[in-house]
């Protein structure tokens, strides 16, 4: 999901550069609710990674002669659609092991890890596109925000009136505990007037439900059943967003929502092996201080194992989380 709306800066550049162009977009079918009001595509082609199904899509394919081919996020079963694709022009952040078929000279060279948004907005300087900034785009109708207003009054929780905690995250080492989330939450709702939305995707459905039992279920509603795009109105909605680094943090950072991001680090060898993983590459990128706060550190105990290791992370705290929670206050 966050690497999907790093393009959304850079599709934003082409088309106010050259307004007269169609854009195309290749994207996991998962992920196409996130364009649906994005006037900036033409065309949202549903990417599959298995072969077969990859088929489908030659005769949309087959249509179009492309001016370039800009591979902002790929992996090796791409390598497979390359080929059909009409344009003498293709160009990739990526290395050559990735995708086997494209040459150096295809390649945007960069040296050194810098954000996903600012390797998507470089691929567009080589067709001569200069940037237009950095924000995500997400374009919610009314239709949309009406109908997470109305999910709001069915459960007596005020617009605003709420904090979105997403319980969810894509890998088991990027979940905080669920014991400070239901720690977190009881904070929340005995010394605020707020209530609390519990967020993530329908895979996360336990972990949620293990928080929800622990609480004031008068104030308390969930929302791992709903869409994507309900979740995307659902959260622009809320007063904070708090979520592991994930997908909804990208949603709250696109839709200006007060957003605290947490981010897993363990010690000096996990942060180098994860260096691609951390705030400087997929946090918040030129957002105000007042819609952003990162917190980095372990998420358990126990993975702390050297004290004389001088990079050792600290453990994120459900005291900490709260802070943070009162400064946004």
């Amino acid at each position: 999901m966050g690497d999907t709306l790093w393009g959304t800066p850079a599709i934003r550049a082409v088309k106010k550069r050259f307004p007269q162009v169609g854009i195309d977009l290749i994207i996991q079918p998962q992920w196409i609710a996130l364009f649906k009001n994005n006037k900036n595509i033409s065309n949202s082609i549903p990417y599959h990674s298995k072969w077969y199904r990859q088929i489908l899509l030659l005769p949309n394919l087959l249509k179009s002669n492309y001016d370039h081919v800009l591979i902002f996020h790929a992996n090796r079963d791409i390598g497979r659609i390359l080929p059909w694709l009409r344009t003498s022009s293709v160009w990739s952040h990526q290395n050559i092991n990735i995708l086997p078929g494209l040459s150096k000279n295809q390649i945007v060279p960069i040296d050194k890890p810098v954000h996903g948004i600012l390797r998507r907005i470089a691929i567009v300087e080589k067709i001569h596109v200069p940037s237009d900034g950095t924000h995500m785009d997400i374009f919610l109708n009314d239709d949309e925000i009406n109908k997470a207003k109305l999910f709001l009054k069915t459960h007596n929780i005020l617009s605003k009136g709420f904090i979105y905690l997403n319980i969810g995250g894509s890998n088991l080492y990027k979940q905080w505990p669920t014991k400070k989330f239901i720690l977190l939450s009881k904070i929340i709702l005995q010394k605020t007037s707020l209530s609390i939305v519990l967020g993530g995707g329908p895979e996360d459905k336990s972990r949620i439900d293990d928080v929800g039992r622990q609480l004031d279920s008068r104030r308390v509603t969930h929302a791992s059943h709903r869409s994507l795009i309900e979740n995307c109105a659902l959260i622009s909605q809320a007063q904070i967003l708090l979520t592991p680094d994930s997908g909804p943090m990208h949603i709250g950072y696109a839709l200006k929502v007060p957003t605290i991001g947490l981010f897993w680090s363990k010690n000096n060898e996990g942060i180098q092996r994860n260096v691609l993983n951390g705030p400087d590459y997929c946090g918040p990128l030129n957002i105000d201080k007042s819609l952003s706060s990162v917190i980095s550190g372990s998420f358990i105990e126990n993975e702390v194992v050297n004290s004389k290791d001088s990079m050792i992370s600290k453990i994120i705290s459900v005291e900490e989380v709260w802070n943070k929670i009162i400064g946004f206050l």
